[in-house]
């Protein structure tokens, strides 16, 4: 007879970190509380630009202040989803490469497309382009 053997552990679901909470503040500082996506509904969800699975980090220029619940549902859900198509997404921002920064990445933003800085403001195209120049 064989000895019955031990059922091994069960392996803690991973759960990523939540975001700090200083870069959650100046998120919703910059969106005002607002989606930053659709501007029309309350901003529930941060979104990762670049997804951390590619190696994006819980940074303030890589977050969107979105509307939705989870993946499923608004602007949230359009940026992980079928509305807009991942290609769309990718080209208006909302989706960042694994090669490309956040930051050289602008985004449509309340009807003008900005850069998100660092720092929790938004610059146009122009500016972003003079202060990398300089």
């Amino acid at each position: 007879m064989t000895p019955a053997h031990p059922k091994p552990a069960p392996r803690p679901k991973s759960r990523p970190e939540p975001v700090p909470i200083g870069v959650q503040l100046a998120v919703e500082a910059r969106s005002g509380g607002m989606c930053e996506g659709c501007g029309l509904h309350r901003a529930t969800e941060k979104h990762h630009r670049k997804f951390r699975s590619r190696g994006g980090e819980d940074t303030v220029e890589n977050l969107l202040d979105l509307c939705g619940s989870g993946n499923h549902s608004g602007c949230h859900g359009a940026a992980h989803g079928a509305r807009p198509a991942p290609e769309r997404c990718e080209a208006i921002g909302w989706e960042v490469r694994t090669d490309e920064d956040p930051l050289d990445v602008p985004v449509p933003y309340r009807g003008r497309l900005v850069h998100l800085t660092a720092d929790g403001y938004t610059i146009t195209p122009e500016q972003y382009e003079k202060e990398r120049a300089a």
